[in-house]
């Protein structure tokens, strides 16, 4: 070990200057740190606002990214966006309008920053001006920018991953099944290379072609590549693969979802169909080509010189069979209901003294969820509860994580692993086990008793 530094809270990110010569640092509220390689601090800077201002002063860092070079720092938090030179002093910041930032990435020469929030992705230049944006109907989960900025590729929270040109263009468009959860891009937009929550990860050519699908055991987290696109790398919760980009080509495989240059999402979505409905199968062909059939192309054909009354005839009689046994069934039936019915009702007096067992006490919305089987639900109700008491208990307006944290500073850590743990058992790759929800009602139980005794 070379040196050892400490940080006041949880560590989000860091990043290394491509020569090495410095290391940034970041933690979750707030903190910015320059370190030199040596481990010797150069500078600290705070994201946060005036503390006098209250929970508007909160800033939770959710991103940091470096110029090519190193020359510039970019760091996004919930209060917005900071732009610094590489020794750590203040170019602008856009605090107001980029407030709830979730991204950020920056090109090779600092001239273009794309930063993502709840609601859009906007683009601006090295002086802060904003030179487009673009409306999202879905949170941003992933971003990354081109070291040219020619190309601008994004994950939203609806499944899809979009890539857009320098000026706000949409190029292509691709469909997973699952979140985006990482995405990064070659030097020149060439090579695009995606992980998903749907436990895969996917290459792409320039104009979004699927070169291939790479299969994990997990959700795929984190994804790099180098600055030719030629070599990659992706990680999920417990492996890491790396790829090589040289010979792919647009050819499917057995585990790479089929895309038309034209509409890579529209194919992606046929396939999923496909898979879920196999009557639909029949109908498209492995290219996605619609093939012209008939509707009942799956039923065999009528016999030549066969006799429709008879066929008729015989339908009638098997109808006349099944109701004559239907209404035999409710006659032998109805005697058992009408007894049923005619009991008298008695009114009796409760003893006082029955068991506390006796006494049917409601279920907690999620355990309804949980023993149907429905365990994604499960966590979801779970983190929903905890946002409503924590909205109810401290009278604060909750939208985000980051509000719940703000609104109860005592227990910060403990809400941000108990809604990053709800977060991945309501919408990671595969249902979560009855044991997962389990454990995190327990966290949600002794948060919830902390909480309630403030």
């Amino acid at each position: 070990m070379v040196w050892r530094q400490d940080l006041p809270s949880t560590p989000v990110d860091v990043v290394l200057f491509p020569g090495g010569e410095r290391v940034v640092a970041a933690d979750r509220f707030g903190g910015v740190y320059f370190y030199d390689i040596d481990g010797t601090l150069r500078t600290t800077v705070d994201t946060r606002g005036d503390p006098d201002d209250g929970i508007e002063a909160f800033s939770e860092i959710h991103d940091v990214a470096l110029s090519g070079k190193g020359e510039y720092v970019a760091v996004i938090s919930s209060r917005g966006l900071f732009y610094y030179t590489g020794a750590g002093r203040k170019v602008w910041a856009r605090e107001d309008s980029l407030a709830g930032g979730t991204a950020v990435a920056v090109s090779g020469t600092g001239n273009e920053i794309a930063a993502a929030s709840d609601a859009n992705i906007r683009l601006l230049n090295r002086t802060g001006a904003t030179l487009w944006v673009q409306r999202c109907p879905r949170p941003v989960t992933a971003l990354a920018i081109a070291q040219d900025g020619s190309r601008i590729v994004f994950g939203l929270q609806d499944n899809t991953l979009t890539c857009l040109d320098r000026k706000g263009g949409e190029v292509w468009t691709f469909a997973a099944d699952g979140w985006i959860r990482g995405v990064a891009v070659s030097q020149n937009g060439s090579r695009v290379l995606a992980g998903s929550m749907d436990g895969r990860a996917y290459l792409f050519d320039g104009a979004g072609r699927l070169l291939e699908t790479y299969t994990l055991g997990d959700w795929v987290n984190h994804v790099a590549l180098t600055a030719d696109g030629t070599a990659g790398v992706a990680a999920s919760l417990h492996e890491v693969i790396g790829i090589s980009a040289v010979a792919a080509t647009p050819s499917p495989t057995a585990t790479t979802t089929t895309l038309s240059a034209a509409t890579p999402s529209l194919t992606a979505a046929t396939t999923t169909l496909s898979a879920a409905t196999p009557s639909l199968t029949a109908a498209t062909s492995s290219a996605g080509t619609p093939i012209t059939t008939p509707e009942n192309a799956t039923s065999p054909p009528t016999e030549e010189g066969g006799d429709p009354p008879f066929l008729v005839l015989g339908l009638f009689a098997c109808s006349v069979t099944v109701g004559a046994g239907f209404f035999s069934l409710r006659r032998r039936e109805a005697p058992l209901a009408m007894d049923e019915e005619s009991l008298p009702i008695v009114d009796e007096e409760v003893p006082t003294d029955l068991p506390p067992a006796a006494v049917e006490v409601p279920l907690n919305p999620w355990h309804i969820s949980l023993d149907e089987g429905r365990t994604r639900e499960a966590a979801r109700l779970l983190s929903r509860e905890m946002t409503t008491l924590i909205q109810s208990r401290t009278g604060s307006r909750i939208v985000t994580a980051a509000d719940a944290l703000a609104a109860c500073p005592g227990e910060r850590e403990a809400l941000a692993r108990f809604f990053t743990d709800a977060d991945r058992l309501a919408y990671g790759h595969g249902d979560p086990a009855r044991e997962d929800i389990e454990a995190l009602e327990v966290a949600y139980l002794r948060l919830v008793e902390e909480i309630r005794s403030r």
